[in-house]
């Protein structure tokens, strides 16, 4: 499979193929799970980094020197 054509999957479809499950509820937990949570960022020079956020205790993502909360939007200084 090309780059290309792995990239214009859904991140659902993607995540059912890293698992190889064929147990339904597995499958529809995968599903709804992607359907759920925010998509992270595009990994940067520095990989993808994480800390949970002080407003809502879900995860923020650094991105472009600031902290962005994934789930309240919440936005913190890297400093």
């Amino acid at each position: 499979m090309t780059d290309y054509a792995d990239e214009a999957r859904s991140r659902a479809a993607r995540l059912l193929r890293m698992a190889a499950t064929t147990d339904e509820r597995t499958r529809a937990r995968l599903i709804d799970y992607a359907a759920a949570t925010p998509d992270p960022p595009h990994m940067g020079p520095d990989g993808i980094q994480t800390t949970g956020c002080p407003r809502c205790a879900h995860t923020m993502w650094r991105q472009r020197g600031l902290w962005v909360c994934a789930s309240c939007g919440e936005v913190r200084d890297t400093l």
